[in-house]
């Protein structure tokens, strides 16, 4: 039952998840991203079939395969490039007292959000074709659901001050916004 609380505390209720369940360690952060990762892949199969049907039969295979494995490879990749992004901006705008090691736990259980809205896309898919204004919303959406868990989740495990937190993950949110942004606009 513990789980299930934790887990409603996490998505609804940050500030008293990172009380009760301040980070330690990596091997539940790694559980969450490896998790997150192959719900990622899973879901990039439906995308990754239609890009095979337009190749030789033969290839089809090889696509689906790279695109999985590179779907697995890339989830991990982003999880330490955002961690990194917003380890620096807590060193060099909130001057803060932490690991990188608590950053990136932080940062890992996003990814609980992250599985929630790729489960959400692909059965927006399902139904048909949707605009890409549309799913920039939906994204929009998790990206402002994922704030509070940086925010009770840096506050929790760093020596820094509010105002100097808020500013901290402020400039990576921007930085994510602008690159869905020119994303949309070069699709």
């Amino acid at each position: 039952m513990k789980f299930f609380a934790s887990l409603y505390n996490l998505l609804f209720d940050q500030k008293t998840f990172f009380a009760e369940n301040k980070p330690a360690g990596l091997k539940i952060p790694i559980l969450i991203t490896a998790v997150y990762a192959v719900v990622s892949a899973l879901v990039s199969i439906p995308l990754l079939g239609e890009a095979a049907a337009l190749v030789p039969a033969e290839l089809s295979g090889i696509i689906i395969g790279t695109g999985v494995i590179s779907t697995l490879i890339m989830t991990f990749i982003t999880w330490v490039f955002v961690s990194a992004l917003f380890f620096a901006c807590l060193k060099f705008i909130g001057y803060a007292v932490c690991s990188f090691k608590d950053i990136l736990s932080v940062c890992s259980y996003v990814s609980v959000i992250l599985i929630i809205s790729s489960v959400l896309t692909l059965l927006v898919w399902f139904i048909g074709a949707a605009p890409a204004v549309l799913l920039l919303a939906l994204q929009g959406v998790f990206l402002l659901w994922s704030i509070p868990v940086w925010y009770f989740g840096f506050a929790a495990v760093c020596d820094i001050p509010a105002k100097k937190l808020k500013m901290s993950i402020a400039v990576p949110v921007i930085l994510m916004v602008v690159v869905s942004l020119f994303s949309l606009i070069g699709a």
